[in-house]
Order: C-alpha cells, then structure tokens, then sequence
C-alpha cells in the first residue's frame, strides 16, 4: 500500500505514434502505484503535459479550443505544480506542491477568482507510522487530519478535527491465505454500522475480479475482466436496498487500459454510448483523442463526434 497524496493526468507532441498494438512491450500499472505516473497511466518519465479540449458545435467539427490545465512532474514522477484555466485561458486556479526529498511535505492552492489561498501541510513521523494533514485557508488553520498506520503501511485509524468537531474512524482488515485483503471496514467511534464495507475477489492468478462498496444506503459492484494480464472490461453495477442489481456502466479498454467503448445504463436499459478514438506519441502515451456518442435513448443509430481533447507532452529524457 502506498501513502501517496496524488491527482491527475495530461502532456507536448513528441511524436506521431500508431495504434495501442505498437507498445505491445508496455504493461499498466493498476494497483499499489509507485508514484503519479503509474497512477494516471502515463509510460515514461513525463515532465509536463498541457490538456486542451475541442467541443465541436456542429457535426462537421467547428469549435475552438480550449486549454483546460497543465501539470508539471518531478524526476521521481510526483507532481509538482498545476494550473488550472477558464474558458478565455486565463489562468484561476494553481497548486504548487513542495517536497522534502521524495516526501510530500505542502500544498499551496491559489484561487485567482476567489482570492482565497489554500494550504495543505504534511508532517510523516517515520518512527510512529503517523501523519499529520493541516489545513489553512488564508493563513487560519481550519481542520487537521491524523493519521496512523501499521507496520505494513495500512492505515489503521483516522481522526479529522474541524471547528469543534472530532470524528474517528478505525480500519479494519481480513486478509486471505496469499495475505490479499479481502475484506475492509471502516466505522466511525460510537457506531457499530461500518460507512464503508468494502469485499474484494481474486482469481488464480491474483487479479481483482470483483468489488464491491457497501455503505448505509447502497451497495455499488465492479466486475473485472482480464485477457493476457490485462484489463479490458470493467462493468458497474447499483444494488438497491431492496437487494435489486442494476447496470450501471460497461467500459471497454485497450492494451494499455485506454477506454475505447463505454455504454451507459439507466435502469439497466442501454442509454448512451462513447466511442474513442486515439493517437500516441513514441513513449506509448495518447496525445490526441476524439470522442464520439451515440443516443440510444433517442433511437439514434450511428455515433457523432462531440469533443477532441489534446496532451502536449514533455519529457525528462
């Protein structure tokens, strides 16, 4: 289990690369993440990305775009700086965040618009197991978060302070026989109720194949397909407090767990459905993506280009 505090995608054309079956070498990383990299599905040492999205007005692909942010990445793949802009890509929004050594130690948020600064600061007490999260907005402390960790870097209990507010929550863990959690609860001091009761399934060879998140008023599934060591489907599932099932979501992926296929349910009926289209540059990374839908709901029988969304990517190497 990693203690990473991490976020988000996005990149500078470093080339014009083929399909996903080009990098049939590269592998997804898709759990106990190593750093932000691995995390946002990103191959290679990337050092900078810049997202841009196109919504197209008309079916013939008039639009203008728009830069939506950029993110910056240390050498050891953390992030580093983001900055987020409006619809006239101004800039409203940008975190910086600060490390010692490999550890994160602050979060500075500056909100252009709202003119309210944000600071997240982060103490690790290596021989407890513990951290310690502060919250300030505009220089007044405004909640702290403890928490503490077992030997294995589980963590174990989590206290939040805000105003005059405590809350505990204690996690619990089953393992199986392959020391795989199972089973997790969290439960907050003075209620026997878990908030979260999560299960989890493997098969043989130690792939996730089932999820499943109970709270007090719903149970939501995950089932896993995997072809190869690969993930290529991911379906979703509501069950209803009358234990009723419902479909949610079947995502489809390529070889490097792009979606290529989603289709939409509501009330387990067929919806919607969003097709991608993609390009990679030479590190296995796509720079350029079209999205496409198809209206089931409104008897539609062909699929029609939406948005172009573009990651200009930089890299270390």
């Amino acid at each position: 289990m990693q203690r990473f505090t991490i976020l988000i995608l996005f990149i500078f054309i470093t080339s014009c690369g083929g399909n996903e079956n080009d990098f049939s070498d590269l592998k997804p990383t898709y759990s106990d993440f190593e750093n932000v990299w691995e995390e946002r599905n990103l191959f290679g040492k990337v050092k900078e990305i810049e997202f841009a999205k196109t919504v197209y007005q008309y079916q013939n692909k008039d639009g203008k775009s728009n830069k939506i942010y950029q993110e910056k990445f240390t050498e050891f793949g953390a992030l580093s700086e983001k900055s987020n802009f409006n619809e006239n890509d101004e800039l409203f929004q940008k975190d910086i965040y600060e490390f010692d050594g490999k550890n994160l130690i602050r979060n500075i948020s500056t909100n252009k618009k709202g003119k309210t600064n944000y600071v997240l600061n982060i103490k690790t007490d290596t021989i407890n197991n513990t951290t310690t999260n502060e919250w300030f907005v505009n220089d007044t402390l405004n909640s702290r978060m403890n928490l503490f960790y077992d030997k294995e870097d589980l963590l174990t209990k989590k206290v939040v302070v805000e105003q005059n507010d405590t809350t505990v929550t204690i996690y619990e863990y089953i393992f199986d026989k392959s020391n795989r959690i199972i089973e997790e609860k969290q439960i907050q001091e003075d209620n026997d109720e878990p908030i979260y009761h999560n299960l989890f399934t493997y098969d043989n060879s130690g792939n996730l194949t089932k999820s499943i998140t109970k709270t007090i008023w719903t149970t939501f599934k995950t089932e896993t397909e995997w072809n190869d060591k690969r993930i290529y489907k991911e379906t979703e599932y509501t069950i209803s407090a009358d234990e009723k099932q419902h479909l949610d979501q079947v995502t489809e992926f390529d070889k490097l767990y792009n979606p290529r296929n989603i289709r939409i349910y509501e009330n387990s009926e067929l919806n919607r459905e969003i097709k991608y289209n993609y390009r990679f540059d030479k590190k296995g990374n796509w720079i350029e993506r079209e999205v496409f839908i198809k209206e089931h709901f409104a008897k539609s029988n062909v699929f029609i280009p939406i948005y172009q969304e573009t990651r200009r990517i930089k890299y270390w190497e």
